[in-house]
């Protein structure tokens, strides 16, 4: 089932917090049209793994999507954009602040166009205020947003490894055109403007647990957070990560290690002490962990109902059994790129797994299939081509 089938999302975006947002929304059925400029390209092409000079990166930003190139600054592209945002459901951006208005399809104007549709603007800080008209990329949302600040160790604070900040913005921006579609469809509202920021998504996302010692006003109990001692733990062959909350839980690490004095230890005798003393909890567990293979350790804490795993490596990750068995990584072929692996879609409803429709779009490989459906002419798409300003 594609229960975003007949909805289509016209993208005006590059690089990765919205793109991966409309990919899981064109995963689910959505028609998304990603324009992209004649003379230049998404830096996401250009970046990741490269085999016929087609990256990894982009192909797993932009599956299920067709895409366009246009120049949204020529006069005679103007009528085809705008039978184009006639036919949407939802228009979405990243650019920064102001540089769609100059293009003349700010809110106002594509509203006036198709008063129904839905209009996302995801920037790093706001439309206005400090810093509204910078460059933004993640490690910046990182440093901003206290991300950094979460990873702290020995050396002090620590980027996150990963573009978590972007791919936090793209699962909100996914839910938030979710849910204007929704409420458009119970007949709540029209078309409207849908605004997010990079900043705002990842402070909710950081909040419950990074900023639990901010939450409250006035006097209260601080607590350590869990970014201070959640960590590795080394094997003698390797390393495995394992957490207790439950009684349950403590008492069986306890027992693989035989350590029954923990179980009297003051610093850990409930749920609230142990994470008051939560480094002290991982200094003991960590003497004992190095006494152990990796696989046997994993099985000892398994039979006794801890929470744990190893530590995969990549290759690890992809020949996993609970990945395996549920066929959550795939195989394709790019006519371009060749033979690709990525995850399937993640959600699958009524029993009926997404799969891959569309390979991601070369740039304008759509141009003339999209705008043909509107009406336009052979003839006249060869004229604006042959003009520049058409890929």
């Amino acid at each position: 089932m594609e229960p975003l089938e007949g909805i289509r999302i016209v993208e005006l975006t590059t690089n990765v917090a919205a793109p991966f947002g409309t990919m899981m929304l064109a995963d689910q059925g959505a028609d998304v049209i990603r324009i992209e400029p004649v003379d230049s390209a998404d830096p996401a092409r250009a970046v990741g793994a490269l085999r016929n000079g087609v990256t990894s990166y982009y192909l797993s930003l932009n599956r299920n999507k067709r895409a366009i190139a246009v120049d949204l600054k020529d006069p005679r592209v103007r009528p085809l954009m705008e039978d184009l945002l006639r036919s949407a459901d939802v228009f979405v951006h990243n650019t920064r602040p102001g540089v769609v208005e100059r293009l003349n399809f700010g809110y106002d104007d594509v509203h006036a166009l198709n008063p129904n549709l839905i209009y996302v603007s995801l920037t790093g800080f706001g439309p206005d205020g400090p810093g509204s008209k910078r460059r933004v990329y993640d490690l910046v949302i990182q440093g901003v947003s206290g991300m950094a600040r979460s990873q702290s160790g020995e050396n002090g604070p620590e980027m996150v490894k990963n573009i978590v900040c972007d791919k936090v913005a793209a699962v909100t921006a996914a839910q938030a055109i979710s849910s204007a579609l929704f409420a458009r469809e119970r007949g709540k509202v029209a078309g409207h403007h849908v605004e997010l920021t990079m900043l705002e998504a990842n402070l909710n996302f950081l909040w419950p647990d990074g900023f639990w010692n901010n939450s409250f006003v006035g006097e209260f109990e601080e607590k350590p957070l869990l970014s201070d001692f959640i960590s590795t733990l080394q094997t003698n062959d390797g390393h495995i990560t394992m957490f207790v909350v439950g009684d349950h839980e403590f008492e069986g690490a306890c027992e693989v290690f035989d350590s029954p004095d923990l179980l009297k230890d003051p610093r850990f005798i409930t749920v609230a002490d142990r994470f008051s003393n939560g480094q002290a909890l991982m200094d003991e567990f960590k003497k004992h962990t190095l006494n152990f293979a990796t696989d046997d350790l994993i099985t000892q804490m398994e039979d006794a109902q801890v929470p744990c795993a190893k530590i995969n490596d990549f290759d690890d990750v992809i020949n996993d059994p609970r990945i395996t068995h549920r066929g959550s990584i795939i195989e394709y072929d790019h006519p371009v790129g060749g033979r690709v692996r990525q995850p399937r879609p993640a959600a699958i409803f009524d029993g009926e797994v997404s799969g891959v429709r569309l390979h991601a779009p070369g740039k304008g490989e759509h141009t003339d299939e999209v705008f043909t459906e509107l009406g336009v002419s052979a003839k006249a798409l060869t004229e604006l081509r042959k003009a520049g300003v058409l890929g």
